[in-house]
Formats: C-alpha cells, sequence, structure tokens
C-alpha cells in the first residue's frame, strides 16, 4: 500500500504478467513517439503477447530502462509488460495492479545493498549453493548478474550501476537449479560479454537463488512483504499495468471518503466555534449587565470644601442651602437686622415646593425650585424649611422637624 493515513492509502494488486527486455534502435538523435514505438512491437512480436486472450487485446506497457550510443546508432532498451488476466476486477478496491514478479527486484535490490540474509520467504534450495558459489559473489560496484529460480522459470536481472538495465523469463524448466538451468545462465553470460553495453562492465557480481511459489503472492506473507517494498521503488512507482481511462472506482472512494471526512471535519470546528462565541457574547453581556445596573460603582464628584462652599452661600445670601449649625445662629439676621419673617414662620412646615431633576452617585442631588431656581443639595443642606436627611439613588428624604417628606425621582 502507498500512504500512511485512512482514506489515503493505495492498494496495489499483484497479477500475473509477463515481462521482457526489448531493444529499439534509431538515429543518434533520433526518438520515439507512442505510436511509432506502438508500431515497432506488433512488428516484431504481432500475436506474442495475445495468444491468451479470447478476443486478442491487451494492454502492453513500454517502460524505458536504458539508452545508449552503439556502432549503428542510438539503442533505446524498454521493459516490456503484459497482464496474464483481465484487470477489470481489481479497479474496485486496487488502484494499481503490478507483476507478482518484482518481489524479485526487492531481493535482487536487498543484496546490493547487503541487507540479504537469506529470509525464510524464499527457499534456497541446496542445489543453489553447489552451483560454484555463485551465492556469495557480490560486487560493491553495483553490477549485478541475479538468476533465480520460480516455479519452473529462470528470472535473469541485471543491475548495473545498481539500475535495472535487463529483465528476461524463460518458462520450461524444473523445481531444482539443475543442468539446464546453468546452461541458461552460460549462454546469457555469453551474451554479455558480447553487448555493446555490458561488455564494459567490470566485476559483475552473480546471486542465484531458488524460490518457492513467488507467483503465489497470497500463500506468504514475507513474499508478499517483498511484493510492496518493490512497489514503493521509484522505478515502480507510478507504474499500472492496468489502464485506465476514467478515475478508478477505487480512487473515486477514497476522494469520497476524504470528501466526507473534511465536512465532518468543518462542521465540527463550525460547532465548537459557534458555542465559543454564544459563551463568550453570553459572558459580554453578563459583565455589562452587572457594571450597568448592580455593580456600578457611585460616580465621584470633585467638589470644594464644604467649609467653603457653606462660606460662600452664605456671603452670596444663600442660606437655604446651609446645614441648621449655620442658619441656627445667622438664619434670623441680616445685615444686622432680625429677620421677621423667620421668626413668625419658624415652627411652620409647609411642602416644599420642588422637582427632583437628577441624583450624582447617591451623594448630590440636582432640584428646581417652584422660582425655577436650580439647585444642588448634600444631606444637611436645607432648602426652605426642610433639610436633606437622606439621598438615596432614585429618591430625596426631606425632614422638617418630626415631618418627612420623600421626592422620587420621575422616570422619563
Amino acid at each position: 500500500m502507498e500512504g500512511k493515513f485512512l482514506f489515503w492509502k493505495k492498494r496495489i494488486a499483484p497479477v500475473a504478467a509477463r515481462m521482457m527486455t526489448w531493444e529499439v534502435t534509431t538515429s543518434f538523435d533520433g526518438t520515439l513517439t507512442e505510436t511509432e514505438l506502438r508500431k515497432r512491437f506488433d512488428e516484431d512480436f504481432r500475436d506474442v503477447f495475445k495468444a491468451g486472450f479470447a478476443d486478442g487485446e491487451c494492454a502492453v506497457f513500454f517502460w524505458p530502462l536504458v539508452s545508449f550510443n552503439a556502432s549503428d546508432g542510438r539503442k533505446h532498451r524498454y521493459l516490456v509488460a503484459v497482464a496474464d488476466e483481465p484487470l477489470e476486477n481489481y479497479r474496485k478496491t486496487f488502484d494499481r495492479c503490478l507483476p507478482k514478479q518484482i518481489a524479485l527486484y526487492a531481493i535482487a535490490d536487498k543484496i546490493l545493498r547487503g541487507e540479504w540474509d537469506g529470509e525464510n520467504c524464499l527457499k534456497c534450495d541446496e542445489t543453489c549453493v553447489e552451483c560454484g558459489g555463485e551465492c556469495a559473489e557480490v560486487a560493491d560496484n553495483g553490477n549485478l548478474l541475479f538468476v533465480a529460480l520460480c516455479e519452473h522459470c529462470v528470472y535473469i536481472l541485471v543491475f548495473m550501476e545498481g539500475r535495472l538495465c535487463h529483465w528476461s523469463e524463460e518458462y520450461g524448466y524444473g523445481e531444482t537449479f539443475d543442468d539446464a538451468c546453468r546452461e541458461r545462465v552460460a549462454r546469457f553470460k555469453e551474451f554479455l560479454k558480447a553487448d555493446e553495453l555490458f561488455a564494459k562492465m567490470n566485476d559483475v557480481g552473480e546471486f542465484v537463488v531458488c524460490c518457492e511459489k513467488v507467483g503465489t503472492v497470497e500463500e506468504s506473507l514475507h513474499v508478499k512483504n517483498l511484493f510492496q517494498v518493490a512497489a514503493r521503488d521509484p522505478f515502480w512507482c507510478g507504474k499500472d499495468l492496468d489502464a485506465c481511462d476514467s478515475m478508478k472506482p477505487s480512487e473515486r472512494q477514497r476522494w469520497t471518503m476524504r470528501a466526507v471526512a473534511v465536512l465532518i471535519l468543518c462542521v465540527a470546528i463550525f460547532a465548537i466555534c459557534d458555542d465559543m462565541t454564544d459563551a463568550l457574547y453570553a459572558k459580554i453581556i453578563d459583565g455589562e449587565s452587572r457594571n450597568s445596573f448592580v455593580d456600578a460603582a457611585p460616580v465621584e464628584l470633585s467638589q470644594p470644601a464644604a467649609r467653603d462652599l457653606e462660606m460662600l452661600a452664605w456671603a452670596e445670601g444663600h442660606r437655604d442651602l446651609l446645614p441648621a449649625k449655620w442658619t441656627l445662629g445667622r438664619a434670623g439676621f441680616v445685615d444686622g437686622v432680625a429677620s421677621r419673617s423667620w421668626r413668625t414662620s419658624r415652627g411652620t412646615c409647609d411642602s416644599s415646593e420642588f422637582s427632583l431633576l437628577g441624583i450624582v452617585g447617591g451623594r448630590v442631588a440636582l432640584v428646581k425650585t417652584s422660582a425655577g431656581e436650580t439647585k444642588t443639595l448634600s444631606v444637611g443642606d436645607s432648602l426652605s424649611r426642610y433639610r436633606v436627611k437622606q439621598i438615596g439613588m432614585n429618591d430625596v428624604v426631606m425632614r422638617c422637624g418630626r415631618k418627612e417628606v420623600r421626592y422620587a425621582l420621575k422616570m422619563r
């Protein structure tokens, strides 16, 4: 599988397929189009890859291996691959299809890296060890001749400087690495000596393994792991034996699941943000309500000293605004003359006619008398025969003798 996260994994199916190396020669500066490549292939192998299908149709893929200049022009070598079974049934659950035998590529890659230790997934037959010691000869320069006998088929892979440059498969051999297999390897070594590319290789390492059931990947967990390791290699990455013009059902299903997951995530984030917004808004409104109606601190007025205000009021003749302690000794005299009206109306407590305009901080009241004058009163101040006993948040209590009158603030 490719990918590490749920709904992002791409599944790769191991399928029965055939592969071979095919060489095409062009001029030194020549190029090959897809159409010309297929035309040449049909001329060389007209019916070779179509024998197993009733309808005579199969998809052939050309994967570049190596390109080099030769004596007669530019040579291009391709790894030709074609599926040996219909692939439509794989599309529902798999994203790509690759040949089963690429597990051998993973073994060869481990050998090149010095990581192969004869894992139990592939049985090394004793006859392999008797074939001249090839199993132990591995060069450090990346040149490797890898031979594998698997399910009556001899596979030969050639790596040049760590790069796959040749792949061949030949069926019809026995279950053990016998003389026929050795003869096949000997003939291929003669080809290497004569080839214009491989003849330049020095110190070619050789490795031979005898494998069981590489083709039946499902019967061996470790072989399946080797297949997955090979499928992730850069050489096989992106290759697919299943040519599909539109998006495969597996890919469409995965994108649908991604969209659903993203939608659910967005809805969850929106719900969380909405709840947080409501909570924050409620907290702000609650705080404003407490600050406005419950916990509002009284406004501190910057006023002159009380003694100075009383003296100023007395000097300017506003004796009705002075506390009783000022008026007791002075209210009956104006410029040294006793006030007759004070003596005659001293015992009367008629209701004072004024309107309460406002209260500041529960300490100062703003009133308007019947004469149209605006006055400010504090606790202890007098207006007519009444003295301010108490100033509340919304009312003022005036007292004259034993009589108390409450003036409420009119709501607008």
